[in-house]
């Protein structure tokens, strides 16, 4: 970076600086160090230029050195609030795959589910006790059972077949 050389006039103390800063900004450093200083001057009487220049520096390094503190203050919060994040994405990627991994879990169970399913009602069908329709095919009767030796039997075959049964006597 290219060096520049400022010109300061410091209450009546000329200064040349070789700096890397803008002059502007240099120049704007330069009234405010002066400010410092006159208002320290002429706010105590009694107060030499010399006096007056040493407190302003006290001053601007105190500030500096507070500033500093804070500065590393903030950077070491900074640093716990990028650790926490980091920990927080790590927890959050392993959420994820969780989640990933019980998705996959709960299709296994449901598809497991649907062919037992599928295996009861199958079983349950055939469990069920059947009569002919008048088309001739076999039709679940549901509230009542059928006695599959007694075949399309109307109610006068069914008297005449109470004939040929053993009583009880």
């Amino acid at each position: 970076m290219s060096k520049n050389k400022v010109k300061l006039n410091i209450c009546g103390i000329s200064c040349a600086l070789l700096t890397e800063d803008e002059q502007e900004y240099v120049m704007k450093v330069g009234k405010e160090v002066e400010n410092a200083i006159l208002s320290l001057t002429t706010n105590n009487e009694g107060v030499s230029l010399v006096k007056a220049a040493v407190v302003t520096a006290l001053s601007y390094c105190d500030e500096k050195h507070k500033q500093e503190e804070l500065t590393e203050g903030m950077r070491a919060q900074v640093r716990d609030y990028l650790s926490d994040s980091s920990r927080a994405r790590m927890e959050a990627d392993e959420a994820r795959k969780e989640i990933e991994h019980l998705k996959k879990e709960i299709q296994t169970l449901r598809a497991r589910l649907t062919e037992e399913q599928k295996k009861e009602d199958s079983k349950e069908e055939a469990d069920v006790p059947v009569k002919k329709t008048n088309g001739g095919s076999p039709a679940p009767v549901h509230g009542s059972f059928y006695n599959p030796l007694h075949r399309d039997i109307t109610p006068e075959q069914e008297g005449f077949m109470s004939f040929f049964e053993k009583k009880e006597e």
